[in-house]
């Protein structure tokens, strides 16, 4: 009996050791300290900051008009502000299924995964991000800044005879700053 009663001592004691005991769901890196040895603390108070450095994430919110042209798989090309002249690869890891609704404007959240990261990017860092939606071949490309409305009919002059000359055309695909010509001369 006394056995028993010093094995059950033990385990009572090993059980407050273990609830002392912090395990991590995985291993990583520590990257914010928000308490302190002897700090009071209660139920849901953040502790500490754990990071996996192993992979770098960039959550991207994509609007609802654009977010049906985002696949897994699709190429990235990320830069930082924090580090000029630099850009990264990156792939876009997942599309979240539900958007998310801000002041009437829905925008669902895209991850990216960084394929080529160094030290130089961290964790938080303000991103821009270009997702390649599609990839043009002989293309010709004309400035967005060079398309005019005329008569409801998008038109760019061209120099004829030394005088600006309106051209119609057809636009295909776009980006923020040019666009595709599939018709005109």
């Amino acid at each position: 009996d006394d056995i028993a009663a010093a094995e059950a001592r033990v385990a009572a004691a090993q059980a407050t050791v273990d609830q002392q005991h912090i395990a991590a769901p995985f291993t990583g890196t520590i990257t914010q300290i928000d308490s302190k040895s002897g700090d009071q603390v209660t139920p849901g108070t953040l502790a500490f900051r754990l990071d996996d450095l192993s992979r770098l994430l960039v959550d991207v919110q994509v609007s609802e008009i654009d977010i049906n042209n985002v696949q897994e798989g699709q190429e990235v090309v990320v830069s930082f502000d924090a580090i000029p002249g630099k850009e990264y690869r990156g792939v876009v890891s997942e599309v979240a299924l539900v958007g998310t609704s801000l002041q009437d404007v829905v925008d669902f959240i895209v991850t990216v995964e960084l394929i080529d990261p160094d030290d130089t990017v961290k964790p938080g860092m303000t991103a821009a991000v270009n997702i390649a939606v599609n990839r043009l071949e002989d293309a010709l490309l004309i400035p967005n800044r060079a398309v005019r409305v005329v008569d409801g009919n998008r038109v760019v002059y061209i120099l004829k005879d030394s005088l600006p000359t309106p051209v119609e055309i057809i636009l295909g695909a776009s980006s923020e700053t040019s666009s595709q010509v599939i018709e005109g001369d």
